[in-house]
């Protein structure tokens, strides 16, 4: 489903990039319009990649900012990119959950596994 979908966006002339390793030249011309206020829409059509990966790239280059400079904040970061701390923190929330997915995937669940994870999540409720 996944290929599919990428094979029809690079058949696509305005996302023909999607799904492509980035180059330097195309991270700097990101940051670059970042910097001129572009909006992400106008972005992705001029690096012919999807909204969603310009905005992931710079959820990326944010998280990226602050493990290299650990006096960066989550909100400072966020409006170097232009991006909101609400895209940081989901982005975060839903790499856990497929890490979590891909872990339980390729190892057997015991009954000590599921009762940490409940223990986890009680300590988060309270």
């Amino acid at each position: 489903m996944y290929q599919e979908k990428l094979r029809k966006q690079r058949e696509n002339p305005e996302t023909s990039r999607a799904g492509l390793k980035w180059e330097v030249d195309e991270d700097n011309a990101l940051i670059n319009k970042i910097d001129e206020d572009v909006n992400i829409e106008d972005i992705a059509k001029q690096l012919q990649r999807t909204s969603g990966s310009i905005k992931t790239r710079l959820i990326v280059k944010a998280l990226t900012l602050i493990d290299e400079d650990h006096s960066i904040t989550l909100e400072q970061a966020a409006e170097k990119y232009k991006i909101t701390t609400q895209d940081i923190q989901a982005y975060q929330a839903n790499k856990k959950k497929r890490q979590l997915t891909n872990s339980l995937r390729n190892n057997p669940v015991n009954l000590n596994m599921i009762y940490a994870l409940l223990v986890e999540i009680n300590n988060k409720l309270n």
